[in-house]
């Protein structure tokens, strides 16, 4: 039986990173993976889609050529060489990432684990491959796989999931999106931005229902400009093959014929781990960690969306570093240096048109934690290179404390929104005031000035506010 200081379960952006950091520090450490390195997110998730974004705002670009001056008289869509950018796209990523393990002589156990067993304070993994192991550390990373509805379920022939829906090397005619959360209105801008008919139907009152509610709403009026037919405070209550297509019975009484549908109605978390002597605890479904990713059982760890901490790549990313630090304090004996992840300040990127980030705090949530609050806005129609570009819809706002001006949360729906969220994150979690960043100077002609002007907006000192 082959002995590692560290297994590592699961090979997405949480697991492998976690495996490359305890590498880097001289630990012993195997990733056990029963798919390609990367996990949803490179393969299946993020990266494949975000090809597919390039490629529709492209697509919308050549469009609107005109306006630019430029003309494009001949526009030709041809989606199998989206497609297959898309998977040339994934591959380069995820053959990079194996030869990173590779160089470092990593070893990947390509298997799935079937039960952990803790035995004179060391864990016996036991795999569907031939030979067992033994680690006196396990990092689960197991991830998530998508929800389905009691009376909806994925077939990934007509009824599809985020993954079935990256495997059409064709365009439907019409597409019916059951959820509209950050995967669903990713999918339905895509699809839309390439000629598709496409529907959202939302069981809640609003699109992306986590956000801030003034984001929600504008992101709903230009999804709803670029064609896509929003229905909010609907659900499916019913559905039937007609002639090849599904036809779906509404609770507002319409029926709705469609090619394909895309549910994306949330993801779960997936443990299916027999643990023994005893198991690990739960929360809502999700192994429940504390503050260092420990589980409730000794030297186990969890990591990413089976703790359904903001499931989000870069947080699972996070979390897997972290361990790798605590890991290394026990190992080496080391001081350990972590700070405790605060979930709410992670920034949260949707990649429709327009973009939309999130750091920090909602109005909202502002409002009921801190009592009186201040908040700044400013419009991308009053930012130069905005104009410039020939997207100025959507704006940046701000919230602070009322007191001192400290910033809690920022919103951006506009132009690489994405992007400068980044800028937010860094603002929210060192704590800055609205006068720490009178001493930055924003360069000229940016989009970044907007979240300047925003600031400023918060003391009444905006000078391009209309």
């Amino acid at each position: 039986m082959k002995h590692y200081q560290v297994a590592v379960i699961g090979g997405g952006p949480g697991g492998y990173e976690a495996a490359i950091r305890l590498n880097q520090y001289g630990i012993d450490c195997v990733l056990i993976e029963k798919e390609r390195i990367g996990g949803v997110c490179l393969n299946w998730g993020c990266i494949p889609t975000k090809a597919l974004v390039k490629s529709s705002e492209l697509w919308h670009e050549i469009s609107v050529a005109d306006s630019f001056g430029l003309s494009a008289s001949q526009n030709i869509l041809d989606y199998t060489k989206v497609f297959e950018r898309k998977n040339e796209v994934v591959e380069k990523l995820v053959s990079g990432v194996e030869f990173l393990f590779e160089k470092r002589k990593i070893p990947v156990l390509k298997a799935t684990v079937t039960s952990l067993t803790k035995t004179n304070g060391t864990y016996i993994v036991t795999t569907d491959a031939e030979d067992d192991i033994s680690a006196e550390y396990v990092i689960v990373a197991t991830g998530s796989v998508p929800k389905e509805l009691p009376d909806i379920r994925i077939n990934e022939t007509n009824i599809l999931s985020s993954t079935g829906i990256l495997r059409l090397d064709k365009l439907p005619s019409s597409l019916a999106v059951i959820g509209g959360g950050i995967i669903g209105c990713e999918f339905a801008s895509i699809y839309a931005a390439f000629g598709v008919e496409v529907y959202i139907i939302e069981f809640l009152p609003t699109l992306i229902s986590t956000e801030d509610d003034e984001i929600a709403k504008r992101l709903a009026v230009f999804l709803k400009k670029s064609g896509i037919k929003v229905k909010t405070g609907v659900s499916v209550e019913s559905f039937k093959e007609v002639n090849g297509n599904l036809s779906l019975q509404l609770s507002d009484g319409t029926n709705l014929e469609v090619e394909k549908v895309l549910l994306s109605v949330g993801r779960n978390p997936v443990f299916n781990i027999n643990c023994k002597p005893d198991s690990p605890s739960f929360s809502k479904g999700a192994l429940a960690i504390d503050n260092f990713m420990r589980t409730s059982l000794p030297n186990l760890y969890a990591i990413g969306d089976v703790t359904a901490k903001l499931p989000l790549a870069h947080t699972a990313s996070k979390q897997g570093l972290l361990v790798a630090e605590h890991i290394r304090s026990q190992i080496q004996n080391t001081e350990l240096n972590i700070h405790k992840l605060i979930y709410e300040n992670i920034p949260r990127c949707i990649f429709t048109n327009p973009e939309v980030g999130s750091c920090g705090l909602t109005e909202k949530q502002a409002s009921e934690l801190l009592g009186e609050i201040k908040v700044g806005k400013f419009l991308f129609t009053a930012n130069g290179k905005a104009l410039a570009g020939g997207n100025t819809n959507g704006f940046v706002k701000i919230i602070a404390k009322a007191d001192d001006l400290q910033i809690v949360g920022m919103h951006i729906i506009g132009p690489n929104a994405a992007e400068l969220i980044a800028q937010g994150s860094i603002l929210i979690n060192l704590k800055a005031k609205a006068e720490d960043v009178e001493k930055v100077v924003f360069a000229h002609p940016t989009l970044s000035e907007a979240i300047m002007e925003a600031i400023e907006d918060l003391q009444g000192h905006s000078i391009h506010k209309m």
